[in-house]
């Protein structure tokens, strides 16, 4: 089995389609998330799949938090709204949080793991995604909504899921700049 060209496959859809991705293919990358290696086997990545109802109180929280430095002009505010609102489905990743410092960094590589598997299974079923933070991921509102208590978990991102523009090809490092045998 050559997994190989799924990796070659699953790029970061920026600009999504109106399109339903089948609840069958989410499963199946929720089975993937969860079976990412974990370090002392905490799991500790919690995922939730955010109704249209909820994405558009939680763009609202985007869309001040963005205005308060600078007025949007009509069109960002309309590329903010498709980016919430145009992918089939928005999963928020949450982390468990530690107080212990190590264990929330080896945590957080766990869910970094669990995150790309889930991207991994969807390109496999020709669905695109992104992994997104910015300020509306700190926001307590956001947190509220959702009904995370920010005591416990931690969100990580938001993952857009769905159908899109297959964004241009990226310039990658060769590999000789980032390894070395020695």
């Amino acid at each position: 089995m050559n997994i190989n060209p799924i990796f070659e496959q699953r790029r970061t859809v920026h600009e999504f389609k109106k399109e339903k991705v089948n609840d069958d293919i989410i499963d199946r990358a929720l089975v993937a998330a969860n079976l990412a290696p974990c370090h002392k086997l905490t799991f500790p990545w919690r995922y939730k799949d955010i109704s249209v109802e909820k994405r558009k109180r939680i763009f609202e929280i985007s869309l001040e938090l963005k205005t308060q430095k600078i007025k949007l002009s009509r069109s960002a505010e309309t590329k903010l709204y498709d980016k919430m609102m145009n992918p089939s489905h928005m999963i928020v990743a949450s982390q468990i949080k530690s107080s212990n410092p190590v264990i929330e960094k080896e945590d957080y590589a766990a869910c970094s793991c669990s995150i790309q598997n889930m991207m991994l299974s969807l390109a496999h079923d020709n669905v695109g995604s992104k992994w997104s933070t910015s300020k509306v991921t700190k926001s307590p509102n956001t947190y509220e909504i959702i009904n995370i208590n920010s005591d416990e978990e931690e969100i990580i991102g938001f993952i857009y899921i769905g159908y899109g523009k297959t964004p241009a090809e990226i310039k990658r490092p060769k590999i000789e700049s980032v390894f070395s045998r020695i």
